[in-house]
């Protein structure tokens, strides 16, 4: 803990995280999900920005550069609360630091989605809450109702924890924008039984990397036996134990309930720190050994993200890569405008049509 109280470091390691995600956001294909997003999403405030965006912008930036604002606010906002949320603030910088280090943190700031429009409402609210400013609290739900996202989730644990704790005005909040949800949102509870759940636990080990999610799972629920049950706490929980249970009838996508989930990102930290500093020295290795390697894990996950085109372009372009995905249309791209290639479009599935769509090669087109 010892390396965060230095300040070069901190910011070093800060800016020259962001300064890489900008460049990954300028020289990664589009994705699939994102082309699916642009030509057929709903009109967001997220696609509507991108799709104003992509008129004075070329290639992905313009579609891009939203949500990597969006995810420079996000840290911003993350690391005001994580500052009032811990007292030291060496383990504020500790938790800033894992919060960047998430896969899907990684992921949104540079890709188009609705995940990290969502995110910054939940953080504005909590922001705004643990400053008791009641008009902001209420904008920051209200901007957020129109989004594609779980949202009940969140609405309905507000309402719980302002009953549980006597505040009367997150209570009446939580239950007007919980019941304006329920009655605008687009989001379908219906569906038989299939047993999504195993499917679930791998939307959320991607988001938080595996050993991270394990810890986290079990910091919802050592907290929930020794408190302190705060905000951050019922957010987390409820979106958790509600995708869970709806798992079981219908699929669970990643931006469904994982804003919600990262409200609680820093719950863990806050576990393991207090777990650490009750033991004298000689019984903190265990405790210390085990995070050295969920970090360890951790980084290694960001640096592969960061990292993926060498490393896929290394291996010889392999199908079973996870970048597969998104450079597989953008070389069959590349190929058919330099032309001499022959290939039907209509052979591709439908989500790749849409990539090549959008890099100027229409679906009816072939290649000479």
């Amino acid at each position: 803990m010892s390396l965060w109280r230095y300040d070069r470091i901190f910011y070093t390691l800060s800016v020259g995280y962001f300064l890489a995600l900008a460049l990954l956001l300028w020289t990664t294909p589009l994705s699939p999900s994102e082309a699916k997003l642009f030509y057929e999403g709903s009109t967001t405030p997220t696609v509507w920005i991108a799709r104003t965006l992509h008129h004075w912008l070329p290639g992905v930036l313009g579609l891009r550069l939203f949500p990597y604002l969006l995810g420079l606010i996000n840290a911003g906002l993350y690391w005001s609360i994580v500052r009032d949320y811990f007292t030291r603030e060496e383990d504020a910088r500790f938790a800033f630091f894992l919060y960047l280090l998430l896969p899907g943190v990684i992921a949104s700031g540079i890709l188009l989605n609705e995940a990290t429009y969502a995110f910054t409402m939940v953080l504005l609210f909590l922001w705004a809450y643990r400053r008791r400013i009641f008009w902001l609290q209420g904008l920051a739900l209200a901007i957020l109702l129109p989004s594609p996202t779980a949202t009940f989730a969140l609405y309905g644990m507000i309402a719980l924890y302002g009953y549980r704790k006597g505040e009367r005005v997150l209570l009446w909040l939580g239950l007007l924008f919980l019941l304006g949800s329920l009655l605008l949102g687009s989001y379908d509870f219906r569906g038989r039984p299939q047993g999504h759940f195993l499917e679930l636990l791998g939307v959320y080990a991607a988001l938080f990397s595996p050993f991270y999610f394990i810890y986290y799972f079990y910091a919802l629920y050592r907290v929930s036996l020794e408190g302190p049950r705060d905000l951050h706490w019922y957010i987390a929980s409820g979106a958790l134990i509600l995708s869970i249970l709806l798992s079981i009838r219908q699929q669970i996508l990643i931006v469904d309930f994982s804003p919600y989930l990262l409200a609680g990102a820093m719950i863990p930290v806050a576990v393991y720190l207090r777990s650490l500093r009750v033991r004298i020295r000689p019984f903190q290795r265990t405790y210390r050994a085990a995070a050295s390697f969920v970090i360890f894990t951790m980084i290694l996950s960001a640096l592969l993200l960061f990292l993926h085109r060498p490393i896929y372009r290394l291996l010889g372009s392999p199908h079973w890569f996870f970048a597969s995905a998104l450079y597989e249309p953008y070389d069959l791209a590349t190929r058919l405008q330099k032309g001499g290639e022959v290939y039907t479009l209509s052979n591709l599935k439908k989500k790749e049509r849409k990539v090549l769509r959008f890099y100027g090669i229409s679906d009816k087109r072939k290649s000479q």
